[in-house]
């Protein structure tokens, strides 16, 4: 890693900024978030009362089900929708079809420094096309 650039995988192919909402447990975003407010209303994330909209969402995991890409989608419709998403893990397919459809990056398993040296609130690029991430 440079200071402040980590290599990750892109899945789905954009770019986008914004400052990073980071938790430690999986989102649904079918049932866990409010489409119209943006807002975590899913009990069991640590992100519940904050809003997704505009921010690039860190997380371990997506929990999906055949429907979370209408409600990624509907996200932005509303413009409420994340910048991007960097998951650890590969997400449901639901999840990658909602953010082609959105035009949401998703990058994936960013090497193992990312984890410990982004914080809550740092502002990122992302870049889907490549799997760069760089604070700025």
């Amino acid at each position: 890693m440079a200071d402040g650039i980590w290599q990750a995988r892109g899945v789905v192919k954009g770019r986008a900024q914004g400052k990073a909402l980071v938790s430690q447990t999986a989102l649904s975003f079918l049932g866990d978030l409010d489409i119209r407010s943006g807002k975590v209303v899913g009990r069991s994330s640590d992100l519940l009362g904050t809003c997704v909209a505009g921010r690039v969402l860190v997380l371990p995991a997506s929990r999906g089900s055949a429907g979370a890409w209408r409600f990624l989608y509907q996200l932005k419709v509303h413009g409420t929708h994340p910048a991007a998403l960097i998951l650890r893990d590969l997400p449901d397919p639901s999840v990658t079809q909602g953010a082609i459809l959105a035009e949401v990056p998703i990058v994936v398993d960013p090497e193992a420094a990312f984890w410990t040296d982004l914080r809550d609130g740092d502002m990122v690029q992302v870049n889907g096309d490549s799997g760069c991430i760089a604070r700025c």
